[in-house]
């Protein structure tokens, strides 16, 4: 059912009554996220208002979200919904502003429900303009809460790459066990991903917003609204200037695992090669002698097999040496 909300004594309470034409047109905020397309109908025919159908095709066009008329003012904003473990989302909210009504439709998700987040939110106000700022108050809210969130992840990530906060024999078992470290960075790259993607749709989510206050701020609207929306205006600025923080963190420390990984897999490269090195003056020696020729000089000879072995030990002692000294 659709919710319809008055303010009474300073608050902003649910009717609980029928969606009648008189309620509807004494209500100050009607959400219609949860309605019926019959509900929908009547809401429009009562208040002669058109709720237009959302632009399924996505592009970044200003001009589709947003309208202007002499009955109503239409505006569409993306808010970033994060819920538990469900995949971060984007719905689409759209507010109709038009003759002391507030009206708000959104896609997939009730703006009822999301109100809940702010306790006390609409106490003291007093018209449709008032629920309209106090809700894009709680919007910031919202977001702020989600810009805190990712940043406690990075802060956890930030920790686990460079290991600084780590004790010492922490330290030492991941630098002694590649392995373990490699595991420990795959976690985090699968951590990386997640926080990116809402960073990049939190992005998109302001600069909607923006846009739609700069599109109100266009109509004719009175000078407290006016001044609501320019602190809104700014909120959404600070909120910009964090959320771009955050992705060059998460930027960062994506280029910090990447550089982790070349590292242990260099280390891997050079143990391999020492190894090769090493071993490569015995194998020639065993090669040699392990030809299938008649005439080796050294085929009868009691010591052969006694002067071979130590051929290949102090070769190998040899080259283990002169790598110790080149520090390789």
């Amino acid at each position: 059912m659709l919710h319809i909300y008055q303010i009474e004594e300073g608050d902003l309470r649910e009717t609980g009554a029928e969606p009648s034409e008189n309620i509807l047109r004494k209500a100050d905020w009607i959400d219609l996220s949860d309605a019926t397309d019959d509900e929908k109908k009547t809401v429009e025919s009562t208040l002669g208002i058109t709720l237009k159908a959302f632009n399924q095709y996505e592009p970044f066009q200003i001009s589709s979200h947003y309208s202007a008329t002499k009955d109503q003012i239409t505006m569409t904003g993306l808010l970033l919904i994060c819920s538990g473990e469900k995949v971060p989302e984007l719905i689409k909210i759209t507010f109709v502003r038009t003759k002391g009504v507030l009206v708000t439709v959104a896609d997939g998700s009730s703006m009822s429900t999301l109100v809940r987040e702010c306790e006390n939110s609409f106490s003291h106000k007093s018209s449709r303009d008032d629920v309209l700022a106090t809700m894009l108050d709680m919007i910031v809210d919202h977001t702020d809460n989600i810009l805190d969130k990712i940043g406690h992840d990075l802060d956890r990530i930030n920790t686990q790459v460079f290991q600084h906060h780590a004790t010492t024999k922490r330290r030492r078992l991941l630098l002694g066990s590649p392995r373990l470290r490699n595991r420990q960075l795959e976690r985090v790259l699968a951590d990386l991903g997640p926080s990116r993607e809402m960073l990049v749709k939190l992005r998109r989510s302001v600069l909607s917003f923006r846009r739609m206050i700069a599109f109100l701020r266009e109509q004719d609207i009175d000078k407290e609204l006016e001044k609501k929306l320019e602190t809104f205006e700014r909120d959404l600025h600070s909120i910009a200037e964090a959320e771009s923080d955050l992705s060059a963190t998460a930027g960062f420390l994506l280029d910090g695992v990447v550089g982790y990984i070349g590292l242990l897999q260099n280390k891997v490269m050079n143990v391999l090669t020492l190894v090769g090195v090493i071993l490569t003056p015995p194998i020639m020696v065993a090669s040699i002698y392990g030809m299938n020729f008649k005439n080796i000089p050294e085929l009868n000879w009691n010591y052969g097999y006694a002067f071979a072995l130590g051929t290949m030990v102090v070769t190998s002692t040899v080259m283990y040496l002169w790598v110790r000294v080149r520090g390789l």
